[in-house]
């Protein structure tokens, strides 16, 4: 008879796992350790394991497939900071994304119970919309880095030109989706603009849009930017406190 699928949460999402199917994957590790997992099991990798957790279940579970594998054959993998931007690989909340078509790209919602978001705020059973928000960031720069960029060689600053957010429902810490639309691309002098729509789906079903427009600039030209906008806006303040004081807060 087979057996019921289980799913592998991080440690941290206490309240959800309440639900029935659900188990810590300090508790999953330590069952594959002691061999107390029955054989056909699949398991079911949702959110907030940590790295070292991801190993060390990838590592068991090789070593006793195929009487105990994973939904979908592999353990999901993070990004690096090449396509992130992000220097921990704790903070990174996507695999590396693959291209669906010419304006289509989707990778899957890879978030560790350390990421620097959750780490300072988690409440309730669901994922904060200011992670989802954040995954949709990396997923935008990692298409760009990896598909879109006409010179990958060429050091380049993202910067952010708006966004809207809308949430249609709770994300869980359940396999999720993330998928890039391009919506936009124009080509200037320094700069390339890029408008997108990125969601958010869990279960086939979305939970959550995030469109942005973003721009892309060469280093050199960038940081030239900033430091002229920097130095104009300190002599602005410095000005305006020597007119006014009471105007400086």
């Amino acid at each position: 008879m087979p057996q019921d699928p289980v799913i592998v949460v991080g440690d941290r999402f206490e309240e959800f796992l309440t639900n029935r199917g659900t188990i810590p994957a300090s508790t999953l590790i330590k069952e594959l350790e002691s061999g107390t997992v029955e054989p056909g099991t699949v398991i079911i990798v949702g959110q907030g394991l940590s790295l070292a957790q991801r190993d060390a279940l990838e590592s068991l579970v090789e070593q006793k497939a195929p009487e105990i594998r994973f939904a979908g054959g592999v353990m999901p993998r993070p990004a690096g900071r090449d396509l992130t931007h992000k220097h921990h690989l704790k903070n990174a909340m996507i695999t590396p994304p693959t291209r669906v078509d010419d304006t289509r790209f989707v990778a899957e919602l890879v978030i560790d119970e350390h990421n620097e978001i959750l780490e300072d705020h988690l409440t309730g059973q669901h994922i904060p919309g200011v992670a989802l928000t954040e995954a949709a960031r990396q997923t935008w720069t990692a298409v760009t880095e990896k598909f879109l960029l006409d010179d990958p060689q060429t050091r380049t600053r993202f910067v952010l030109g708006w966004i809207r957010s809308t949430y249609h429902r709770f994300v869980f810490p359940l396999p999720a989706t993330v998928e890039y639309t391009l919506l936009r691309r124009e080509s200037a002098k320094v700069q390339e603009t890029f408008e997108c729509l990125v969601s958010i789906r869990q279960n086939d079903t979305v939970a959550a849009e995030i469109e942005a427009q973003y721009l892309v600039i060469p280093e050199k030209f960038s940081a030239k930017q900033e430091a002229m906008a920097a130095r104009a806006t300190v002599t602005a303040l410095l000005s305006q406190q020597a007119t006014d004081p009471a105007l400086v807060h």
